[in-house]
């Protein structure tokens, strides 16, 4: 029984002024050249645009023979409401992108509204889908959808699209199979075409994955970080916010090609930033270090393995940091300076001279404030070395004799020296700034 409540769109128009609306007759090949749907997606078999840019009727013979069918439901086959607003929508889509100016254009859904299924459609009903443009905008478009089947309505619905450049399409597949492919890789995430990155990688949201970037096995990073011409070891965590391998600070960088390297097992809490190098192209970070909050390693340093910089720890440019030395909060190093092997450097220290190893160090103008006995210890030192290197720093900065002079007559009394107490005298001799000295009694 034919629908009272309901006018059929193109009985209504042809009334009004028959001579002014000549049907343009699209069959399944020519909607083929209009929207992107293909087969078994493909849900209008022809269109008739009644009124250009304004009115069409799209037509759908139900076969029985479709997909859906076998599920839905076997015994009882019924077309699924949501494809037929699925083929109202794909009739607007040729009535919209007809246009020669659009052609090429894809268009998706943004939201569906007033929604009605009042019938079933079956096998052997011919679906007939009346769609009406009530909003055009460049972009965005709003439409009216009535479907029939024997002049009664089987549904209706009003849904809104947007129009997206074929590049801009294109760009998406691209992103959502990167995604497919890494499925670790938040979908925000920009990659650039140069970075290598292993399946394993973990980023987080937002994050910019620039250019000469390698990510090795396990790497995870968070959300907001920025990585750019640096590689990071396998087993890394980059927490948020991080910079690495961006422009350093430096008047004399003119653009030449440098990196960073971060090694294996590191661990890189919150905005980190670390420095591509200058003169010496690289800045390097070692394995298994922890890079505390807001800490910072400027170009062309150099941190060895098992370091710890804690929270706005600050190296300057040039910095040697050697293997299992702990930088307390808020440190900060003079570019140029050597830290030796198993230092530590108390929070606070302002270091503008070489540390020797095996010391700590702490206050204004970092002073000399004893051996770092526990650090010795964990690493295994046995209780002779540790009174061995007891020993070596008393003579060399207790003995009230000239540096030079306290060095000499350590070798000359002493004709087998450990290796560690022969590291420790030949990081002084080769000083370039000068060592931290004990503090002067007042």
């Amino acid at each position: 029984m034919e629908d009272k409540n309901q006018t059929n769109i193109y009985t209504q128009l042809t009334e009004k002024e028959p001579e002014k609306f000549e049907k343009i007759v699209l069959d399944k090949e020519e909607i083929k050249n209009v929207i992107p749907h293909r087969e078994p997606f493909l849900l209008i078999d022809k269109v008739e645009i009644l009124e250009k840019e304004k009115v069409a009727v799209g037509y759908k013979n139900v076969t029985g023979y479709e997909d859906f069918f076998k599920g839905h439901f076997p015994g009882n086959p019924i077309m699924p409401g949501v494809l037929v607003v699925e083929a109202m929508a794909q009739t607007a889509c040729v009535l919209y992108l007809f246009r020669p100016d659009l052609r090429g254009k894809f268009a998706y859904f943004m939201s569906i509204e007033k929604t009605k299924f009042r019938k079933p459609v079956r096998p052997g009903d011919l679906l007939e889908l009346q769609v009406e443009v009530l909003r055009a905008k460049e972009k965005v478009g709003k439409v009216k959808g009535i479907a029939y089947v024997n002049k009664n309505v089987v549904a209706e619905a009003e849904f809104m699209f947007i129009l997206v450049e074929k590049g801009e399409e294109e760009k998406r597949y691209t992103t959502e199979q990167r995604y497919l492919s890494f499925p670790n890789i938040h979908f925000t995430t920009i990659i650039h075409p140069s970075a290598k990155i292993h399946p394993t990688v973990k980023i987080g949201p937002y994050t910019i994955i620039g250019p000469n970037v390698v990510l090795e096995e396990n790497v995870q990073i968070g959300s907001y970080c920025n990585l750019e011409y640096c590689t990071i070891k396998k087993n890394t965590r980059i927490f948020d916010s991080v910079c690495i391998g961006t422009l350093p600070q430096d008047v004399k960088y003119k653009g030449e090609d440098t990196s960073v390297v971060v090694g294996e097992n590191c661990i890189i809490r919150e905005f980190v930033t670390i420095h591509r190098g200058t003169t010496t192209k690289l800045t390097s970070v070692g394995n298994n270090c922890y890079l505390m909050a807001y800490s910072h390693i400027a170009h062309d340093c150099k941190v060895g393995n098992d370091v710890t910089i804690a929270n706005c720890g600050t190296l300057a440019g040039h910095v040697i940091v050697e293997d299992n030395v702990t930088i307390g909060g808020l440190v900060a190093i003079h570019q140029f300076v050597r830290i030796g092997k198993l230092a530590m450097l108390g929070g606070g220290a302002m270091v503008s001279k070489d540390v020797p190893p095996f010391v700590m160090v702490v206050g204004d103008r970092a002073e000399l404030w004893g051996i770092n006995i526990i650090g010795l210890r964990r690493k295994g030192f046995t209780r002779e070395k540790i009174k061995e290197i007891k020993t070596i720093y008393r003579k060399l900065f207790r003995s009230k004799l000239p540096l030079g002079d306290a060095i000499a007559k350590i070798e000359a009394e002493n004709k087998f020296l450990s290796e560690e107490a022969k590291y420790m005298i030949e990081f002084i001799k080769n000083s370039k700034r000068g060592i931290c000295r004990i503090p002067r009694k007042k």
